[in-house]
């Protein structure tokens, strides 16, 4: 490990060659936006994270996403051979590039292979640009291999190092953007907390570690963060919020219920049911902030009101100062926010079904004759179920309307 922090200077020098301000990249009515990459771009990660930031952020934005990966560690030569077939055909507008896992072989260090990857990166990165893309490439992440010996390669860390650092003097010199996601991760490494960035492989990158991957995107892109206040008086009964309505209705003794309408949806960060947590690197993107004032102290059980769920509990000390609703479970767990996560998590898979059935029995020549239209027919039938789900995404409302029942216990637990 202390190899490749020493490494991590070089990789800090080439960070991020994008123009701070300007208009938001990738949300354009015409933008279509590919991740292309390994095992970090299918199943998507941090791809889904930036296009369910979009579809919240700038719900009027028609912008496209595609997640193309192998999901597998997978080399750069792969990305050459299926680029013409997999992604040319997309006409993508914007490109992110995530290679790099699989580049060393799983092997030490090689000054041949290095020069390897520089080449085919060189050619890669000049086809998207060939299709008028605006090509954005970002370093492999800091594994733990080493670490955990997992696969027995102690050198592998090393050599993951190695392809990052060529991977950014190449995109440096091809002109494409750079977007370091080694140095922050080798960084988290260097302060000791690194232990969850990386799945039990010890080479994919876990939640935590998208969330940098994800931040380095929206910084590049200039998108603006969603920055939401919900304030409530307590005493007088009243409350106010910067987006949608809300109203402070009295309902006992020590018991309110705060109606919020029309109220933005906060991005998510996963599959359903992953939590949105204040650590991820990307959460400032997200603030939605409920203040209660002129309260006495104790604390406050949360709830959705009709539900049966277990109350979210707060102390009056902790609202007095802000909360973000973004990260909590009464607001996540609304039916309408869970139904879009599953729209474009349905999207995102059956985009990945639609990969796999045609390999396995489209352009399989192993495929008895008497059946071939049959598959061509229910690979054009899950093709439109796909655009369908695509289609009911854009005209899907982004906010919720949220009746959270508040109870007070003065004074204490």
């Amino acid at each position: 490990m202390r190899t490749i922090l020493r490494g991590m200077a070089l990789l800090f020098c080439v960070t991020g060659t994008a123009t701070a301000g300007g208009d938001p990249i990738g949300i354009g009515n015409g933008d279509r936006v590919v991740f292309f990459g390994d095992k970090t771009a299918e199943p998507a990660q941090f791809g889904y994270m930036v296009e369910s930031f979009v579809r919240i952020r700038y719900p009027n934005s028609t912008a496209r996403f595609w997640h193309v990966g192998t999901r597998g560690h997978d080399k750069i030569e792969v990305a050459n051979a299926e680029f013409g077939d997999r992604v040319a055909p997309l006409k993508p507008t914007v490109i992110v590039l995530c290679w790099g896992l699989g580049d060393g072989e799983m092997k030490k260090h090689s000054d041949e292979r290095v020069a390897k990857i520089a080449s085919e990166y060189e050619t890669l990165i000049d086809r998207c640009k060939s299709l008028g893309a605006d090509v954005f490439v970002l370093t492999p992440p800091c594994p733990t291999i080493a670490k955990k010996n997992i696969l027995k390669i102690a050198e592998y860390d090393v050599t993951i190092m190695k392809v990052a650092e060529t991977i950014a003097q190449t995109a440096r010199k091809r002109g494409a953007t750079l977007l370091d996601w080694y140095g922050p991760t080798a960084a988290v490494h260097k302060q000791g907390k690194g232990a969850d960035l990386t799945d039990k492989d010890g080479l994919y990158p876990a939640g935590r570690s998208s969330a940098i991957a994800a931040k380095l995107i929206f910084d590049a892109w200039n998108f603006e963060p969603l920055d939401v206040r919900v304030d409530v008086d307590w005493e007088r009964g009243v409350a106010t919020t910067t987006h949608g309505s809300a109203e402070l209705i009295r309902t006992g003794k020590y018991t309110k219920s705060l109606n919020l309408q029309d109220f933005p949806m906060p991005f998510h960060t996963g599959k359903r049911g992953a939590a949105f947590r204040e650590e991820l690197a990307c959460a400032e993107y997200c603030r939605m902030i409920l203040t209660i004032d002129n309260i006495p102290n104790g604390t406050i059980a949360m709830t959705e009101r009709g539900t049966r769920r277990k109350p979210m509990t707060v102390s009056t000390k902790n609202l007095q100062s802000g909360i973000n609703l973004a990260t909590q479970t009464p607001l996540t767990r609304t039916k309408a926010f869970t139904d879009f996560v599953d729209k474009i998590e349905t999207k995102n898979n059956y985009a990945f079904k639609i990969k796999t059935f045609r390999q396995q029995y489209i352009d399989n020549p192993d495929i008895e004759p008497e059946l071939v239209e049959s598959y061509k027919t229910h690979l054009l039938a899950i093709q439109q179920y796909y655009e369908g789900v695509a289609k009911v995404i854009m005209r899907t409302p982004r906010t919720v309307n949220l009746a959270l029942d508040m109870t007070l216990a003065p004074g204490g637990s």
